[in-house]
C-alpha cells in the first residue's frame, strides 16, 4: 500500500515538472515519510488505548532526532518497522520506572549512551550509501543532539520530573541499541 501511495505521488511530481530521472529517489522519499507518519499515527493512537500518551510522546521526542542522525538497524519491510517501533517503544514505556527506582542507572546508562554516539556515528544502511562529507555532518549532528539530551534529560531529573528524565534516558539508550544493532549486523554480512 506505501509503495503504492509513495509511486502514485512520483507520477505526479514527474507530471508537473520533476525530472524523470529521479522518478525512484521521489519513490523512496515518499515510502519513507509515509512510513514514519503511519508508524507515528499508529503509536500515538496506541498510547492513547494504554493512556501513555504522554510517555509515548516523550519517547517519539527523544528518540526520533538521535535517531535520524545516528543510524542503526532497519527492518526489512514496512510493516516490520511498524511493528518493531511499537514493541520497541513499549519495552521503553513499560521499563523506564525500573530505570528511575536506581538513580545511578541514569547516570551509568546516559554515560554509555554518549560513548556510543562518540564510537559508532553515523551507521548508514549499506543500501544507502551517504558521501563522507555527509557523513561527518550526520556524525557532529548525532553528538551535538545525544549533549543536548543528555543535558535536558539531567535538567528534568534535578528540577522537575524524575519521569521525565527515566523515559528519555531508555529512549536514548534504545536509539543506542538500534545504532549496535547496525553496526553489527553489517559487520557480519
Amino acid at each position: 500500500m506505501i509503495l503504492k501511495i509513495a509511486n502514485t505521488w512520483a507520477d505526479w511530481l514527474v507530471e508537473n515538472g520533476a525530472s524523470s530521472d529521479d522518478h525512484e529517489i521521489y519513490t523512496y522519499g515518499a515510502e519513507c515519510m509515509l512510513n514514519e507518519l503511519f508508524s507515528d499515527i499508529l503509536l500515538i493512537i496506541t498510547a492513547m488505548m494504554f493512556h501513555k500518551t504522554f510517555e509515548m510522546i516523550l519517547w517519539m521526542l527523544f528518540f526520533t532526532p538521535l535517531r535520524i542522525h545516528l543510524g542503526g538497524m532497519h527492518a526489512s519491510s514496512h510493516l516490520k518497522c511498524m511493528l518493531s517501533s511499537i514493541l520497541l517503544s513499549y519495552l521503553c514505556i513499560f521499563s523506564y520506572p525500573l530505570v528511575i527506582e536506581i538513580p545511578a542507572s541514569i547516570g551509568i546508562i546516559l554515560g554509555v549512551c554518549f560513548f556510543i554516539v562518540y564510537k559508532i556515528a553515523p551507521v548508514v544502511h549499506p543500501n544507502h550509501p551517504v558521501l563522507e562529507n555527509r557523513m561527518s555532518q550526520m556524525r557532529m549532528r548525532a553528538l551535538v543532539i545525544i549533549l543536548i539530551e543528555i543535558i535536558l534529560t539531567c535538567i528534568a531529573y534535578e528540577c522537575f520530573s524524575k519521569k521525565v528524565a527515566g523515559m528519555a534516558t531508555v529512549s536514548l539508550f534504545s536509539v543506542c541499541l538500534l545504532a549496535m544493532m547496525g553496526k553489527f549486523s553489517a559487520l557480519y554480512k
